[in-house]
């Protein structure tokens, strides 16, 4: 799990928005909360009940975004 912050709702959003695309891309999806100036995204795979590396690759993925 990880927090992110931003200025505003519309910056959360758009965050959102392109992790909702790099989840699709992968097809491991993070449950993702945001609000007003920040974005929680979780990422754990139940099939397995423990993270795996599907869930670090997605994690490295959004990290990617920061830059």
């Amino acid at each position: 799990m990880r927090e992110f912050s931003f200025d505003d709702f519309l910056k959360a959003k758009a965050f959102i928005d392109e992790v909702s695309r790099i989840c699709e891309s992968q097809q491991h999806h993070a449950e993702l909360h945001f609000g007003w100036g920040y974005a929680v995204v979780e990422t754990y795979s139940h099939d397995t009940q423990s993270i795996t590396q599907r869930d670090l690759d997605l994690a490295n993925a959004i990290n990617e975004l920061e830059a």
